[in-house]
This record gives structure tokens, C-alpha cells and sequence, in this order.
């Protein structure tokens, strides 16, 4: 027994022969499944953590101090360093998810550096000519800094405690010029897991991050996933909130037509003259900016077509005599409305669906990318456009960003193309 009847199936084939479509449906719909596990899968808290024999779940437990972990901090510490020192302690392991940094996460791209035979100190970039090598504790704060000239230690030599840098040791050219005080005998000599600090935005590969950092320190590719999932969240809020008043006002005056119709199409031209541009400057200088607000704003401007589109198939529908034979039964508008003009406009309703999933993306991009929109803690590929715009040499910050954001516009506009073609009555 099928449970679509024959109508139905032969619009799922045609939807299934354009191959554009039907890839772009499987690709978005993979891409939306992934974004639902959210932390599992980008995230700076492990998935398992076992420390001294117990073992943890930080990703759902959230915050754990320092001090529970055994480390001499009351801050959370960093899970990447913690990974790390676990492993040369023997006391435990983790496991953190495939990208491990969180999109809202400053990140200090600190890559390990190494020692050639002559003496010199690289990083992956090559011999460093003037910058500063040092270890670190669990929490991502110094320890130990070494002033690197040409390659070599030349400068003073830093041990940190309470967050107090103090100088220990003077360098010239690789050698202990000076200790401070003169009797310490400590050995100075960088040693250990050392790391340095590469200034942002940086380039792909270095200390994990994959497609590099942005102008904040935020990891490009945890970023682009963070602003993915905003664009799902936003979704959410605005096809219910557009559908229901565009489906409901343009069926209720295709329905009743006469003085109702009228009044809400001169409403619908008044309001859909006013600048949005200025409309939405002015309420986000009133306003907090938020995702809700701003959604809930887009969603006051973007019901208008969806309204008139509806109700001129509703106006079509409402002619028709079983509409007449459900009005002379006693039925009630609201029964006729809700059992056969919206129904029977199913065809508008999805064809335009993904148009309007196409202008949510362009919309929330364009207000983030002028400044109107999220706040830049926020992930948001606007604002990473926004970036790339004053960073151009910084190719991995743009490249990225467009190619998400060309593919998922293509991948909507393809998928109702698709949906157009199924539809299509005369293919019927």
C-alpha cells in the first residue's frame, strides 16, 4: 500500500531527475544533521577525559576547574595543553572532538618550535629573527620566556609565577651572559615543550588550526561551522514566524476578497515602502542586537511577497465548487481555509520556500557584513567577508568564507529550481 498517491510520487521522480537539485537536497541536509551535534564535533572541551584512573565528560558537563584535574589553577584549563601534559605525566589521556577549538574561542596560535644543529630556533614558518619561545602551563599562561634574536637567545630569560614575569638570565649570541642573582646556577638553557606566538589572523596548518585564523584569533573553520549553525537556528525562527503570517493574511484575502482584500493590500503597499535599509539602522541603534531581534525584524519585511503570491492562488482556489458546495454545507472560513485554499496552494508554498531561505542568507550576510547585524563575538560569515575585506592578504579568510557561502545559495536556489520543475502543472 503506497502511502503517496500517484500525483505525489510522479513529482518526487521529476524532483529526483534533476540531479542538481537532488544533490543539493542530500548535501544541505547532511551538512544540517552535522551542525545538530554542535560540540561533538567543534568544540574546546574533550569528549572523554581520564585523569588518575577517573574518567570525565566535559563536553556535557561543561566547566571543571583546574584544581579538580589535580593542576594548581581554579580556571578551566586548556584541554589542547592539558592533552599534553597528561602524556608526558602518564596520569591520564583525552579525546577532543575533530576540530578543536570552539567558534566563539580567542585563540593565541602558539605552534611548537625546534632546534636545528647550528643552533637556531624555527618555527614552522622558519628560523625565527626576532620574537619569543617559551613554555607553558595547562591553563595556556607562561612559565618560562626566552628572547629570540636571528635565531638564537639573546636577551633576558623570564620565569613566571602568579602571573609575574621576572628576569632570571641575560643572553648574548646563544650564551648566559648574566644571571640574576649572580649565585643562581640554575641551567637557562631553553629546554622542554617549547612553543611561540604567531600574531593573527595566520595562515592555514599552524598549531591545528586547519584554514587558519581570522584577524580576532578565531579558528576560520570553527567560525564557518558556528555561523552554519546560526543560519539553521535562524531558520527556525523565521519560516514559522514568515509562513504563518504570509500563508494566513494571503489565503484570508484570496478567500473573502471585497473591502477586506482591498484594505490589506493598501496596508501591504504602505508598509512595503518604507526603506529597509534605514528601517533596520534605526531599530538597531534602539535595540540590542540579537539573533531574534534581528530575524524577528527581517521577518516584519519578508512576508509581503509571500502574502501576495498566496493570495492570488487562493483567490483561484476559492472559485472552485467544492469550496461553494463546503459554504453551502456550513462550513465554517476558518475549516474551508485551513481543509482546502491552503492545501490546494501547497505548490506555492513549497516552490517558494527555498527562495526564502535564499534571501534569509543573503540578508543576515549583508547586515552582518555592513555592520547592522550580529555583534562580532557572534559567528557570522558577514563579518568574516567583513575581515577578508580589510585583511587581503589574508586569502584563507575570504576563500573560505565565499565558497561556503556561494555553495549554500547555489545548493537552495538549485533545490528550488528542482522543486519548480516537480510542480510544474504542465508537465502533469
Amino acid at each position: 500500500m503506497n502511502l503517496f498517491d500517484p500525483i505525489t510520487l510522479q513529482r518526487f521522480e521529476r524532483f529526483r531527475r534533476n540531479r542538481l537539485g537532488w544533490w543539493s537536497l542530500l548535501t544541505l541536509g547532511t551538512l544540517s544533521l552535522l551542525a545538530l551535534l554542535g560540540p561533538l564535533l567543534v568544540g574546546n572541551r574533550p569528549l572523554v577525559l581520564k585523569v588518575d584512573g577517573a574518567y570525565r565528560f566535559p563536553v556535557f558537563a561543561g566547566f571543571i576547574s583546574g584544581r579538580e584535574l589535580g593542576l594548581k589553577i581554579e580556571s578551566e584549563p586548556n584541554y589542547r595543553l592539558l592533552a599534553e601534559e597528561l602524556k608526558q605525566n602518564g596520569r591520564g589521556w583525552l579525546f577532543m572532538p575533530p576540530v578543536p577549538f570552539a567558534p566563539g574561542e580567542v585563540c593565541e596560535v602558539m605552534p611548537e618550535v625546534s632546534r636545528d644543529t647550528e643552533g637556531h630556533w624555527h618555527d614552522p614558518r622558519g628560523i625565527i629573527s626576532e620574537g619569543r619561545i617559551f613554555t607553558l602551563n595547562a591553563n595556556g599562561t607562561r612559565r618560562q620566556t626566552w628572547t629570540i634574536i636571528d635565531g638564537r637567545p639573546h636577551g633576558d630569560a623570564r620565569l613566571f609565577a602568579e602571573g609575574v614575569g621576572v628576569a632570571r638570565a641575560k643572553f648574548a649570541d646563544g650564551k648566559v651572559a648574566q644571571r640574576v642573582p649572580t649565585s643562581d646556577r640554575t641551567d637557562w638553557e631553553p629546554k622542554g615543550s617549547l612553543r611561540t606566538q604567531v600574531p593573527s589572523p595566520c595562515p592555514p596548518g599552524l598549531d591545528g588550526h586547519w584554514l587558519g585564523t581570522d584577524e580576532s584569533g578565531h579558528d576560520i573553520l570553527a567560525r564557518l561551522f558556528g555561523g552554519f549553525r546560526l543560519l539553521l537556528l535562524s531558520a527556525l525562527i523565521y519560516l514559522p514566524c514568515a509562513y504563518g503570517i504570509g500563508l494566513v493574511l494571503g489565503a484570508a484575502m484570496g478567500y473573502f476578497g471585497g473591502w477586506f482584500d482591498m484594505v490589506s493590500q493598501r496596508a501591504m503597499e504602505i508598509w512595503s515602502n518604507i526603506p529597509f535599509l534605514y528601517a533596520i539602522i534605526f531599530l538597531a541603534s534602539l535595540l540590542e542586537p540579537s539573533l531574534a531581534v534581528l530575524v524577528l525584524i527581517l521577518v516584519a519585511f519578508s512576508w509581503i511577497g509571500l502574502a501576495q503570491q498566496l493570495r492570488a492562488s487562493a483567490y483561484q482556489v476559492s472559485a472552485r465548487d467544492y469550496v461553494t458546495a463546503s459554504r453551502a454545507l456550513g462550513a465554517s472560513h476558518a475549516r474551508i481555509i485551513w481543509s482546502h485554499i491552503l492545501p490546494n496552494c501547497t505548490t506555492v508554498i513549497l516552490t517558494t520556500l527555498p527562495f526564502s531561505l535564499h534571501g534569509l542568507v543573503f540578508s543576515l550576510s549583508a547586515l552582518d557584513y555592513l555592520g547592522f547585524g550580529l555583534p562580532p563575538t557572534e559567528p557570522s560569515w558577514g563579518e568574516l567577508l567583513h575581515q577578508a575585506k580589510e585583511n587581503w592578504a589574508a586569502w584563507w579568510i575570504l576563500g573560505p568564507t565565499l565558497f561556503c557561502l556561494v555553495g549554500t545559495m547555489v545548493m537552495i536556489n538549485s533545490i528550488g529550481e528542482a522543486l519548480q520543475d516537480a510542480f510544474d502543472v504542465r508537465r502533469t
